[in-house]
């Protein structure tokens, strides 16, 4: 009899330049938008992404896509202003993480 399976680990998936790419392409579609315009945007991005015409690296792109815009929508919820990315916490802290894991500059250790 096998026991249970741990599905717990430290290691961090990092996303793909594809996904960090999608991300970015919704935060600059979205700068401006307030909550029910970003709301919108995430339903759209949701039925394109559930039509089931994409596969592969298409797909991934997708849900990527529908991911950040949920995101974006979440964080608007009760915010009165329009989302700016220099104003959100998650993408400054995003930003800052890659900051510190970033390889030094060329001629340093």
């Amino acid at each position: 009899m096998s026991g249970p399976v741990d599905d717990t680990s430290d290691e961090v998936v990092e996303p793909s330049e594809d996904e960090r790419d999608a991300w970015a392409r919704v935060r600059r579609s979205a700068k401006g938008m307030r909550h029910h315009e970003a709301k919108a945007a995430w339903e759209e991005a949701r039925k394109a992404a559930e039509d089931g015409s994409r596969t592969g690296r298409d797909a991934l792109i997708a849900q990527a896509e529908t991911d950040e815009w949920e995101r974006v929508t979440e964080a608007l919820f009760d915010h009165a202003g329009a989302y700016d990315s220099a104003d959100d916490p998650f993408v400054q802290g995003e930003l800052e993480g890659r900051a510190h894991h970033a390889p030094p500059p060329p001629g340093r250790p």
